[in-house]
């Protein structure tokens, strides 16, 4: 009687021609490509993007630091987000208007949208870091619990950078 073999997966890549491995393996990373770099995929990422930059946006805001152009930008990419979003989702109802989306570039609007609500998001925490590294008052202790939400005006729980 013939013993089951241990590792079933190395039995059946020695079972397969290596040309059919090679197929499969190929239609597997381009699913995994496509999903990773789908519009709808993406979308999700734009919006925890712009929920970072409203953060430090708030949080450099409270200390004094914002200046009405940068309100402005902040505006204008929350519009284009909120934009980009809305009509990504509705495509998505449908297979082949999603298909479309993608193969018309969409992807690369929205990883240019990520990429400026990034940059955005850290303009907002070099103002706060600049601005706490230039308090002369400050020992650097301080300076570590304020970062942190711990000293004064940190009444509020903050995520630790």
């Amino acid at each position: 009687m013939p013993l089951a073999s241990e590792n079933p997966v190395s039995s059946l890549a020695s079972a397969l021609p290596q040309n059919a491995l090679v197929v499969i393996l190929g239609v597997g990373i381009i699913t995994m490509i496509v999903h990773y770099m789908s519009p709808l995929h993406l979308t999700i990422h734009l919006k925890a993007a712009i929920d970072h930059a409203w953060e430090a946006y708030i949080e450099a805001h409270e200390m004094g630091l914002v200046s009405a152009n940068e309100t402005e930008t902040l505006h204008l990419l929350q519009l284009q987000v909120f934009s980009i979003s809305e009509e990504t989702l509705r495509n998505s109802l449908s297979r082949w208007a999603a298909l479309h989306d993608f193969l018309r570039g969409r992807t690369f609007v929205l990883l240019r949208c990520i990429c400026e609500v990034r940059t955005f998001e850290m303009h907002m925490k070099i103002l706060k870091e600049s601005h706490l590294r230039n308090e002369s008052n400050l020992n650097p202790r301080a300076v570590f619990l304020r970062r942190r939400g711990v000293g004064a005006g940190g009444n509020h729980s903050r995520r630790l950078a």
